[in-house]
């Protein structure tokens, strides 16, 4: 009975040690995988936020004003499209716009609720993940991502939303996927028990404490608890319960493992260990009880120092060797094993630690990847390539990283056929392929790629260097010839290298034109094979000069598609590093049009001296000195000054002191090769005329200026046209006041003024309340007539330092100067609003019109032109909002 009891209980309490183990490898496991997976919906939900940020970084603002144009949008987004069930847009006048399939819509008018909720995200400038709502497009429950869109000044005009369906998305299916067991189930709920994923889709929505009952496990979860625990559920059974809260969201992912199916074998395996347990102590307990007190006291101590050894508290010389029984043979096996494994552990992490640092020092960027495409290494010189930091890159998608988006199908399939055992083209093999950096530009890369087996499986280990400068070079050389290649086609000259056995080795494409012959067919071949002998005998000495490292200059007669010509060369030797004369370049000229030219240049000299003399423009031609070396006849007729009496003499002779003193400045730009222009004033008769003077340097083939032309208009009548037409430019042509154009101006003095005298400005923006009825319901006409007689009292109301303009349509704005306060300028927009109650007439009949007016006061040096007239149009805005006919002032 003794060894029945012992037996027994020493069964049960291993059993019970046993079954605790196991269940804690069952609840550990169980949380881990609900980790993993809280993990890839992290990423999942990340993914699409930074999705929907770069969607918001390049939206144009005008997608908030139509459905049209959001659509527009989204259809250059088909990847967004892909990724979220509808995109929203909630715009600051409370519209909301969103996409239905291939459709863009607005929707009516918000509940207050969401309302509220979105106009919080627009004062916060965050992205967020709202609270869990049913959609009311897909009737299902719903998420959906809000990214503010800012304009070029920083500020939150829209909010870009892109919703996800929890019940059809497919991350969320991959989750419901991953129950443990036959009848687990995982499940989603929020931070207040709301529930998101649960495989009664009744519940979906639905508090999870709104059925009658207790859990402690969820109230745990709800408080903040992670890990696994066992609870009862509120049906009364037991199960294993995991949480696990998601960083990127209040969202708690849980999982429930029955504890019938979880601990299922186990149970099965305590009942047959207790009963054999039973069977074998009733048999040999009889004949061994005296045998085990003997033998399980050191086998107790064996056990005991295992048990240290395992946790760490002794180490492995406490194990029994001495002892020459069984038990000293078992402590000395398991000490020489122990140590072995030790010793084999030590290498390994030494060959490991050695491995991973030249990886990570290499000068090229090292990566590996499993047979699925899951970077498993990334080292620093990939880091310093690719953007990538290895914490970011080490367990994605290898295609997702630096994979461009037109290789990713092939790459995939590649990687699938890899998995397989089929190493395919790239493996082994140097080839040089394009990758894509962090940021989306292109990166050449040379690629090594090979294949390593470890545990069945196939891994890829690859080295990539980056080519980016070779490219840059290669393609450099590639420009440069194609340039100078261009450059020799398009010289009008004959440009040739020819070797040392006179055979031409390049030829330009002007061989074509001037000879008729095809540059590439003169390849290889000699100058007599392509010219005939006796041209070659002809040149044949200067060629021998060339080839002897003389530089040659012929001039000589030759024919040009059968006609007499006269042809100008140059041969340039080719001279190597050692002094030796390899070949020679030819460059000829066909001069014949030169030739006939210098003939024809005296007659032409005279018809431009009759032309010169003949214009209403004074020509004159100065030296280096500043000397007169020619003058028109023009001189004679403004001045009355004989233009051969000039020739040779300064120009301060011919033009004065004053004149010259005006002049002097600009021509010293000129002689420093530059055009130089300049106006002054001058009688020509009994006038005073406005003249314009150019001076055009002639600069000669080494950059010198050998002279100056100068050219002098009268542009007295254009000049008087010119400031007519800027006064016009300036005056709206309608009411006789400023426009646009001179409104600006005057904003622009009006601030310099104010910010350098330290006086007060205001800026009044006013329209016609209405006025488009009256054009609809009086015509046109009559809105002119209104728009007249609102100037007029505009004008009327203002002191004479105030500026009033009309910028378009009923669009008015004052400039009132020197405003000491904000009492001040609400009186002058008093003043102004009761002037216009009084009734206007048209056509002989009373009509009454009103205006709104924002007013803003300038404040101070910071504030630009552009800032203080869109504070004075917001306030417009306000006083239009407050029911019109008043006014409003700017904060």
């Amino acid at each position: 009975m003794l060894v029945l009891t012992a037996t027994a209980t020493v069964t049960l309490m291993a059993l019970l040690l046993a079954e605790q183990d196991m269940k804690s490898v069952i609840g550990d496991q169980q949380y881990a995988v609900l980790a993993s997976t809280a993990s890839q919906v992290d990423a999942q939900l990340t993914a699409r936020k930074v999705l929907l940020a770069s969607l918001a970084d390049t939206m144009p603002l005008s997608a908030g004003d139509s459905p049209a144009a959001m659509q527009d949008f989204v259809a250059h987004h088909p990847v967004a499209r892909k990724e979220f069930v509808n995109l929203h847009i909630f715009n600051q006048h409370g519209d909301l716009l969103h996409t239905e399939g291939d459709n863009a819509t607005a929707l009516m008018p918000l509940p207050p609720r969401a309302r509220d909720f979105l106009e919080k995200v627009f004062a916060q400038g965050e992205a967020v993940i709202t609270p869990p709502y049913k959609s009311e497009i897909t009737g299902q429950p719903s998420v959906m991502i809000l990214q503010p869109v800012r304009d070029g000044h920083g500020k939150v005009v829209m909010l870009l939303g892109g919703s996800i369906d929890l019940a059809n998305s497919d991350f969320i299916r991959q989750i419901a996927a991953q129950k443990p067991g036959k009848t687990g189930f995982v499940f989603i709920m929020t931070q207040d028990g709301t529930l998101l994923l649960h495989p009664d889709h009744r519940r979906l929505l639905e508090n999870i404490n709104a059925r009658p009952g207790y859990n402690r496990a969820t109230e745990m979860a709800l408080d903040g608890f992670q890990g696994w625990t066992e609870a009862t559920n509120k049906a009364g059974s037991e199960g294993i319960y995991s949480y696990k809260r998601l960083h990127s969201t209040d969202w708690i992912l849980g999982s429930r493992f029955p504890v019938d199916e979880a601990f299922a074998p186990m149970i099965e395996m305590r009942r047959h260990a207790v009963l054999a347990a039973a069977l074998f102590a009733g048999i040999a307990g009889l004949m061994a009880w005296l045998a085990i007190q003997m033998l399980l006291r050191p086998l107790g101590r064996l056990h005991r120092n295992i048990a240290d050894i395992r946790t760490g508290s002794a180490g492995i010389d406490v194990l029994p060797r001495g002892r020459r029984d069984e038990i000293g043979e078992l402590g000395a096996a398991f000490y020489e094993l122990m140590a072995e494994r030790e010793e084999a552990q030590k290498v390994i992490r030494d060959s490991e630690t050695f491995i991973s640092n030249v990886l990570e020092r290499a000068p090229d960027a090292f990566v590996s990847c499993e047979n699925t495409g899951i970077v498993t290494k990334w080292n620093a010189a990939a880091e310093r390539t690719f953007g990538w930091t290895a914490k970011e890159a080490i367990g994605r998608d290898i295609a997702d990283l630096i994979i461009p988006e037109d290789r990713r199908y092939a790459h995939r399939a590649g990687m699938l056929n890899f998995s397989r055992g089929v190493p395919g083209p790239m493996i082994d093999a140097r080839i040089r392929v394009m990758a894509v950096h962090k940021d989306g530009h292109g990166i050449p890369i040379e690629l090594s790629v090979g294949a390593l087996r470890h545990d069945g499986n196939y891994y890829a280990t690859a080295f990539l260097h980056d080519v980016t400068d070779r490219v840059l070079y290669e393609q450099q050389i590639a420009a440069s010839e194609k340039r100078l290649r261009t450059i020799a086609d398009s010289v009008p000259a004959l440009i040739a290298y020819i070797d040392r056995e006179r055979r031409y080795r390049f030829s330009n494409e002007h061989f074509r034109h001037l000879m008729g012959i095809d540059p590439q067919s003169m390849l290889g071949r000699t100058v007599a094979e392509v010219s005939g002998q006796a041209f070659a005998d002809s040149v044949a000495h200067l060629s021998e000069a060339a080839l002897r490292g003389q530089r040659v200059h012929y001039e000589r007669e030759g024919l040009r598609n059968g006609k007499p010509c006269q042809m100008m060369g140059d041969l340039v030797p080719d001279i190597a590093a050692d002094g030796s004369v390899t070949g020679f370049y030819l460059m000829a000229l066909d001069i014949t049009e030169r030739k006939n030219a210098e003939l024809l240049q005296a007659a032409s000299e005279k018809r431009l001296k009759l032309l010169t003399d003949n214009l209403p423009v004074l020509i004159a031609y100065l030296d280096h000195k500043r000397q007169f070396l020619f003058l028109n006849a023009t001189f004679q007729q403004w001045f009355g000054i004989d233009p051969q009496t000039l020739i040779g003499r300064h120009l301060v002779e011919g033009i004065g002191e004053d004149h010259y003193a005006t002049a002097e400045p600009h021509l010293d730009l000129a002689y420093h090769g530059h055009n130089a222009t300049y106006e002054l004033k001058a009688n020509i008769g009994d006038c005073l005329h406005t003249l314009e003077t150019t001076f055009v340097p002639e600069i000669a083939a080494d950059g010198q200026v050998v002279g100056i032309y100068s050219l002098t208009h009268d542009t007295t009548r254009m000049k008087e046209i010119e400031e007519r037409l800027k006064q016009l430019a300036r005056i709206d042509t309608l009411t006789g006041i400023a426009n646009r154009l001179m409104f600006e101006e005057i904003l622009q003095l009006a601030i310099l003024r104010a910010r350098r005298n330290r006086k007060p400005l205001a800026l009044a923006y006013l329209d016609i309340d209405h006025f488009k009825e009256i054009n609809d319901t009086r015509g046109h006409g009559a809105g002119d007539i209104v728009l007249k007689e609102f100037a007029s009292r505009l004008l009327a109301c203002v002191r004479a330092s105030d500026t009033v303009a009309r910028l378009a349509g009923d669009e008015f704005v004052i400039v009132f100067e020197q405003v000491a306060s904000v009492e001040e300028a609400a009186r002058l927009a008093a003043k102004i609003v009761e002037s216009m109650r009084v009734p206007f007439s048209l056509a002989g009949l009373p009509r009454h019109v009103t205006t709104s007016i924002g007013i803003a006061l300038h404040e101070g040096d910071e504030e630009a032109a552009e800032q203080l007239v869109e504070r004075a149009d917001s306030a417009l805005y306000t006083a239009k909002r407050n029911g019109r006919d008043g006014y409003a002032i700017a904060d």
